[in-house]
């Protein structure tokens, strides 16, 4: 797939500057979301903690300014599903994982210590648009992969997940690593883990537009956000936006 349709042509000097121009579209292999009333879903949500509040922590700029909206609508929608499976005789709930960091370096943002800059909220604790609710597990990691340190391969093994949706913080750290990890641990059985051709990987989807990051080096957080993206999309796993999602995955029957 030729992902430098992905990115502005025009001449930039120099070309990770914060004026280069990111096209926010996403990557479109082919299609093959699954609806969760039909196959065993899995959302996990990564990181979204307080500590990414404040800017003195990761930067001024943050890519995705609709991040929040998004990941809410995801979490939204999985709920609302829930709550209708739960009246029926057969129900085919939604896996709901939120996974969080407590860093073991004393002088980290996410320190399970650390409060957000000015406030005496604790770094570590969730946005409170994604607070979990009582029935939804809540895994904890020091390392960027979700899989390293959690029980997150055995619950997604033992749910049985066909389908994995993947959000959070940050696009190219714990939500690249956890995805590629995803992928070679096939936890989706036939449906997850890359060949070489793209094929087998599309049961992990990536809800690109319910992900974010920020600059890094010389290179801003657009332009970090969407070769992230692009790298994933097919090989790792198909790369979808929050309305694609919502509407394949969690709309009526």
């Amino acid at each position: 797939m030729n992902y430098a349709r992905y990115v502005d042509s025009r001449p930039q000097t120099p070309i990770a500057s914060a004026s280069t121009h990111i096209l926010v579209k996403l990557p479109q292999a082919a299609v093959i979301m699954k609806s969760a009333h039909s196959t065993p879903t899995a959302l996990v949500i990564i990181d979204v903690q307080q500590a990414f509040k404040h800017p003195t922590c990761w930067g001024a700029h943050r890519s995705n300014p609709s991040f929040e909206d998004n990941i809410a609508a995801l979490l939204s929608a999985a709920r609302a599903h829930n709550e209708a499976q739960a009246k029926i005789d057969r129900p085919q709930p939604v896996l709901i994982v939120h996974i969080h960091h407590h860093s073991t370096s004393p002088g980290s943002a996410l320190h399970p210590s650390a409060k957000v800059p000015g406030t005496d909220i604790l770094a570590i604790e969730p946005m409170e648009y994604v607070n979990p609710l009582s029935s939804e597990p809540v895994l904890v990691k020091n390392v960027n992969s979700g899989f390293i340190g959690t029980d997150l391969e055995a619950r997604l093994r033992a749910f049985g997940a066909g389908q994995l949706i993947v959000t959070g913080l940050t696009t190219d750290h714990c939500v690249n690593t956890t995805v590629r990890m995803a992928a070679n641990l096939q936890v989706l059985g036939d449906q997850g883990g890359p060949d070489g051709t793209g094929e087998g990987v599309h049961g992990i989807i990536v809800a690109g537009d319910a992900t974010a990051t920020h600059p890094r080096a010389s290179f801003d957080a657009e332009m970090v956000h969407a070769v992230t993206l692009a790298s994933l999309d097919g090989e790792f796993a198909q790369v979808r936006n929050t309305k694609e999602v919502i509407a394949t995955v969690f709309g009526s029957r």
